[in-house]
């Protein structure tokens, strides 16, 4: 066995060693005298020369060796000896092959104890380790989703975040992990995630703003809000009515009177409806009511539906009640009936018009209650309660609401809200055990909202809390507006 080992060395060496010396020799004339690898004191003809190169050696059998009745001899004469290049290069290509084998070998068996869903082929055949990087990408995603699952968020994002540096398209992925950090950290630090996936995914870059829209609103980012919505409003023109709410309502919170003014030389080709609507909000922040009550009482013709909206809900927020009920009659059918039937409801209040609530309440009862109605019912009664309908909406709302899906799931929140803050804790807690029933997230950050609406705590509570609960964005609007006083004529 010693030497076998002791020949497998000495072969490697020798394979080298000698073929290159016999080159020099051969390159050299050949000359008997310089023979490198025969005895020199030996006659240098074949079969009576012996061989330096395996005189140590267990098993001496070569090529050009012959073993004769004296020992093993060379089988040529001295001028004939010759290297071997073709043999010591397949020898090491086979060598090297048989290491790269046993490599891979030991590679894919780490991989796979690793839980790495990889096949064998992938990790021997270079063309395909391009694959061996999607495995670690669908590995750490795996472990996110089982550290999600456990309630461990630290663990979830560092192994989206490995996901997101191994693919940084990973739509999937990036979203989840602004999410997670937006609520393990504070919102500023989920901001250069939204804006990478919006560089590096550009076909995604509208569906990126809207999360990103909804995740500034809920946290009460108005500064960044307020640049986003900017920047979207030429650019998402599908959801342009969406972005422009979102931008006068951040301008509103902070009171910024020169946020909007560059947008009324409409570089950005914006609309003419827009820029009517910005200059009325411009005005109305500057104090110029009087400048800006004509245009908010001016019928439109053939409008896109957010102008009488936002023109009945101005008008309203200011205490012309009665003006905004002539507006939204005069608009008619260019309202969705159901928003005009909550604006048409809030002027009847606001004018202490009880005889005709009755009839309104009926009518807006007998719609469908489909989500986008329910979500509206939570808005309004959020934005201002009515004790008299929301027994009536909650009763329906548990009997008849849509049923309870992860798309619906902020629907149910909502309403557990307005019943909680309404007085209605009987049907606050039904509604809490069907979500407990059918979902597994917690409801406790819910019920602290909620108890914190309740109690009217300060806003900055209830703007820390909201992140952490799914809201519609109608009811995250009319929360944030539960803390802003109400704006006087």
């Amino acid at each position: 066995m010693t030497g076998w080992i002791a020949d497998f060395f000495r072969f490697w060496w020798a394979l080298f060693y000698w073929n290159t010396r016999k080159t020099w020799f051969r390159a050299h004339g050949a000359h008997r005298d310089s023979c490198p690898c025969q005895n020199f004191s030996d006659s240098g003809h074949a079969l009576d020369s012996r061989c330096e190169a395996v005189t140590q050696w267990q098993k001496p059998a070569r090529p050009l060796l012959t073993e004769t009745k004296e020992g093993w001899r060379c089988g040529v004469d001295a001028e004939r000896v010759r290297p071997f290049w073709g043999r010591a290069a397949l020898f090491t290509s086979a060598a090297l092959l048989a290491l790269y084998l046993v490599g891979s070998i030991a590679v894919y068996a780490v991989l796979h104890a690793a839980n790495y869903e990889v096949s064998y082929r992938s990790v021997v055949w270079p063309p395909q380790w391009a694959e061996l990087r999607g495995a670690q990408e669908r590995l750490y995603t795996t472990r996110a989703q089982q550290a999600l699952d456990e309630g461990d968020f630290k663990a979830a994002i560092l192994s989206l975040r490995t996901v997101c540096e191994l693919n940084p398209r990973n739509y999937s992925a990036g979203i989840a992990l602004a999410g997670l950090v937006q609520l393990a950290s504070q919102p500023a630090d989920a901001e250069p995630i939204y804006v990478r996936l919006m560089h590096d995914v550009p076909e995604q870059r509208t569906a990126t703003a809207q999360i990103w829209g909804r995740a500034l609103l809920a946290s009460g980012d108005w500064t960044q809000l307020k640049t986003l919505a900017i920047a979207m409003l030429s650019e998402d023109s599908g959801r342009r009515e969406a972005w422009l709410h979102a931008l006068l309502f951040a301008t509103r919170q902070t009171q910024d009177h020169a946020v909007l003014r560059p947008l009324l030389n409409n570089e950005q080709g914006l609309p003419n409806w827009c820029i009517e609507l910005i200059g009325i909000e411009q005005l109305l922040l500057e104090n110029h009511l009087d400048q800006a009550s004509p245009r908010l009482n001016r019928i439109h013709s053939r409008p896109v539906a957010y102008v009488p909206a936002y023109q009945a809900d101005r008008l309203l927020r200011l205490g012309r009640a009665e003006q905004a009920g002539k507006l939204i009659d005069a608009y008619g059918a260019q309202l969705p009936p159901d928003e005009a039937a909550f604006l048409r409801l809030r002027a009847l209040r606001a004018q202490k018009w009880t005889s005709l609530l009755d009839s309104e309440y009926e009518a807006l009862l007998s719609y469908p209650l489909t989500p986008r109605l329910a979500a509206l019912f939570c808005a309004a009664l959020l934005d201002e309660p009515a004790p008299e309908l929301l027994t009536r909406f909650l009763d329906r709302f548990l009997q008849n609401g849509p049923a309870f899906t992860n798309e619906t799931l902020p629907l149910y929140h909502a309403a557990y809200l307005i019943a909680l803050v309404g007085g209605e804790t009987t049907r606050a807690e039904k509604i809490s055990d069907v979500i407990s029933h059918f979902s597994s997230s917690s409801t406790k950050p819910l019920r602290h909202l909620g108890e914190l609406l309740q109690a009217g705590a300060p806003p900055a509570q209830i703007v820390h809390l909201m992140p952490f609960v799914p809201l519609p964005l109608e009811v995250i609007y009319a929360i944030h507006q539960r803390q802003t006083a109400p704006a006087s004529p």
